[in-house]
C-alpha cells in the first residue's frame, strides 16, 4: 500500500475518533484504541496524575464523562502524519479544540495530541496518545453563546 494511502487511512481514523466523541459513544469510541493502549494528560484536567492504561480505564473515566455530557465537539487541526519504515506503525500530532456541555456547565480545551498509532486487522489503532493541555476551563459566558 503507498504511503499517501496509509497517512490517508491515519486521517480517517483520526476524524473517526472525533465522531465518535462528539456522539458520546463510548462503545465506538473504544473501538479506536488497542486493549493495551496508554493515554496520557486527560487526568491531569482534574488535579490527578498517571496515565489511563487500557480500554477497561479508558472506559471507566469517559464512560463516566460522557455520561455527564449532553453534547461535545471537537476541532482537530492535524499537522503531521508520519508513516514507520515497516508501514505497521504511525505517528500523528494536531491540536484540537474541545467545548462539551452538560446540565448547565460548559468547559473548553485546547491541546495538543501526540500520537502513536498502529495497524491492525481492523485498521489503525491507539496504542498511545499524549494530550498537553494549554488551556482547560469552564465556560462563564455559556447562556449568550
Amino acid at each position: 500500500m503507498s504511503k499517501r494511502k496509509l497517512k490517508q487511512d491515519v486521517r480517517e481514523h483520526l476524524e473517526g475518533y472525533s465522531g465518535a466523541a462528539a456522539r458520546l459513544d463510548i462503545e465506538e469510541y473504544l473501538t479506536f484504541f488497542t486493549d493495551d493502549a496508554v493515554m496520557h494528560g486527560i487526568l491531569e484536567m482534574f488535579g490527578q496524575t498517571g496515565p489511563l492504561v487500557g480500554k477497561e480505564a479508558l472506559r471507566g473515566f469517559f464512560g463516566q464523562a460522557f455520561a455527564g455530557l449532553k453534547w461535545l465537539i471537537q476541532l482537530n487541526s492535524i499537522t503531521n502524519i508520519e508513516i514507520g519504515d515497516d508501514e505497521e506503525t504511525a505517528t500523528a500530532s494536531l491540536g484540537v479544540q474541545e467545548r462539551a456541555g452538560g446540565d448547565g456547565n460548559e468547559i473548553i480545551m485546547i491541546g495538543r495530541y501526540d500520537d502513536k498509532l498502529v495497524l491492525t486487522d481492523d485498521g489503525w489503532k491507539f496504542a498511545e496518545r499524549r494530550l498537553t493541555i494549554y488551556k482547560f476551563a469552564p465556560v462563564t459566558d455559556a447562556s449568550s453563546a
